[in-house]
């Protein structure tokens, strides 16, 4: 009986070709293929050549062009171009085909020379009008062959990368939702809220009354909104107050919110949810803790063509050898995976103070992305928010 694969041997071995010295393998692997095809003409201008002139030949002709293919990648890269703007990228390749052929011919040249199949070669412009004969444009054809081959790979690895990342995207949006409304409408806290409100009923049957159409709105807003990947700070900050009012009525007078909230921000995209669980960690853990009163601060500004939001309390803080990549709950983990997949690593920051005692501070900066029909209200409070009924 043949005994079964290994996975963890083929697991390595493809991590291996992955790797820049596989790839290197492959390189030379494919090229090594092209010089043992051309290396079987027999004959060069009509005339019998033996296999090991054909060979150098062969070897002269392509392993130049392999390693010219590596500088035709490298420059592609370079280009000031998006990549998906294909007609600029075509005619930024026009000029570049006319060079790099014309280095390849000299270097070609060389290597014959260096070779003993081309003695008489010199560095003159006489290559140049002798190329026009036919191997100039023979050779334009091969620049445009590999930069097309690069070029169809590349939009292929795009197109792919892109499919991965969306489902990635809603794969993490739908559990950001699930996890949303498990953590922040589980039964725990329904259950306080119906708590909070029946204690209002007969003593202030009003403030019960607004309480439920907090309940109701904050329900309504989460369901609406659960397949956006971005909606306006202003709904995002609905959804917070809807929140932070059934808190305060559970709360009374511990709880404290002031927000600080630029008009000018209101317009950014931000992604959905995106302070809702900063938020609830705020109240969870520098609020819930504590006899006294306490604060909890939210800010927004639009600072220099990015998004700055703020989330701060003034609790207990973090326990001492608290690490955010070790520590992190599942809403923060959520909230930075999906920042990472809407804005890359590089275009968005994630920050986390704490010191014991000190409260916790949370710093987001997003790229300003305005969201059209979006209204700029001014929104500065210290205690209070806005009836939106």
């Amino acid at each position: 009986m043949r005994p079964a694969a290994n996975p963890v041997a083929r697991g390595t071995v493809a991590s291996a070709m992955r790797g820049p010295w596989g790839k290197a393998l492959v390189w030379f692997g494919f090229w090594t293929l092209v010089v043992l095809f051309y290396s079987t003409r027999t004959g060069r201008f009509g005339q019998p050549i033996t296999w090991d002139e054909a060979l150098v030949r062969a070897m002269a002709q392509w392993y130049v062009w392999g390693l010219l293919s590596l500088a035709i990648v490298r420059v592609d890269r370079m280009l000031p171009v998006a990549r998906e703007a294909i007609g600029k990228r075509v005619l930024a390749h026009l000029p570049l085909s006319v060079v790099f052929t014309f280095v390849y011919l000299y270097s070609q040249q060389y290597v014959l020379k260096l070779a003993g199949l081309n003695p008489e070669f010199r560095f003159s412009l006489d290559l140049v009008r002798q190329s026009m004969g036919g191997a100039f444009h023979w050779n334009v054809l091969v620049y445009w062959v590999i930069a097309g081959l690069y070029g169809s790979w590349d939009y292929y690895r795009d197109f792919k990368d892109r499919q991965l990342r969306a489902a990635e995207l809603e794969r993490l949006l739908a559990q950001s939702r699930l996890e949303t409304l498990r953590s922040q409408l589980h039964p725990h806290f329904l259950f306080n809220a119906l708590n909070a409100i029946s204690a209002h009923v007969e003593r202030d049957p009003k403030t019960a009354r607004r309480m439920i159409e907090q309940l109701g709105e904050l329900l309504r807003l989460s369901l609406e909104h659960a397949e956006d990947h971005e909606i306006p700070l202003e709904e995002e900050l609905a959804f917070v107050e809807r929140y932070l009012a059934i808190q305060r009525v559970r709360f009374e007078d511990r709880l404290e919110v002031r927000m600080d909230i630029d008009p000018a921000a209101l317009a950014a995209r931000v992604p959905t949810f995106v302070l809702q669980p900063l938020v609830e960690n705020a109240v969870r853990h520098g609020i819930a803790p504590r006899p006294d009163r306490g604060t909890v601060r939210i800010s927004a500004r639009k600072e220099d063509g990015r998004l700055r939001l703020c989330v701060e309390d003034d609790g207990p803080g973090m326990p001492v050898g608290w690490k955010l990549a070790a520590n992190q709950g599942v809403g923060l983990a959520n909230t930075r995976e999906r920042l990472r997949r809407l804005y890359g690593e590089k275009g968005h920051e994630f920050r986390l103070r704490s010191e014991p005692g000190a409260g916790v501070q949370v710093e987001i900066l997003l790229p300003f992305r305005p969201a059209a029909g979006v209204k700029s209200n001014e929104r500065n409070g210290t205690d209070s928010l806005p009836d939106r009924r």
